[in-house]
């Protein structure tokens, strides 16, 4: 069973976390949101979420993916703090998986994630980042490069996570989690 770590901050998108945290739930994966600091979470649009824990407690153990909602302040707020640099790094140099959506893959690109990769986010948020030529930004509603996984927002945030749980257990499971949420083909 993957182990999957969602910071959440003051600020994040709520359809992307709720999206992000319900299906990896379904997949039957573990899954931990963190919150920055103790108590509840107000998201962007006003949504209040009770995380599972601080990312003080959460922050000691193996993932097999950490993911970003994003979100602003959100992605702004997780920007800010060290951990989740920290984090992010400590999990990619471990070959395991990273992923942001929306406004926060800005996260990846400052904890120096996105250097020789493809990527995707919200439109204007890489964009207007110094990348150098050495990063290259996609339309793609899910990119992924390496261990890197990005998306574009909120309305991308089913595809994500669905791409996100046949990474990390195959198509099969896939199929299980989408076939009864009833997309359209």
């Amino acid at each position: 069973m993957a182990s999957i770590l969602i910071p959440l901050a003051n600020g994040s998108e709520e359809l992307e976390a709720v999206t992000l945290i319900d299906l990896f739930r379904r997949a039957g994966f573990e899954v931990v949101t963190a919150g920055l600091e103790p108590g509840p979470i107000k998201c962007s649009r006003g949504t209040v979420i009770l995380p599972d824990q601080t990312l003080d407690e959460a922050e000691d153990r193996d993932y097999d993916l950490m993911v970003l909602p994003g979100g602003l302040p959100g992605a702004d707020n997780l920007n800010a703090d060290p951990r989740i640099h920290r984090l992010l790094n400590k999990l990619s140099e471990q070959g395991r998986f990273v992923g942001a959506i929306c406004a926060a893959p800005k996260v990846l690109a400052d904890a120096g994630l996105l250097k020789g990769k493809r990527a995707t986010s919200f439109p204007g948020v890489l964009e207007s980042m110094e990348l150098g030529d050495d990063t290259t930004l996609t339309v793609e509603t899910v990119q992924r490069d390496g261990n890197v996984i990005t998306s574009r927002g909120p309305g991308t945030a089913m595809d994500f996570a669905l791409d996100l749980i046949e990474l990390l257990a195959g198509p099969e499971k896939r199929r299980q989690v989408e076939e009864p949420l009833q997309r359209p083909t």
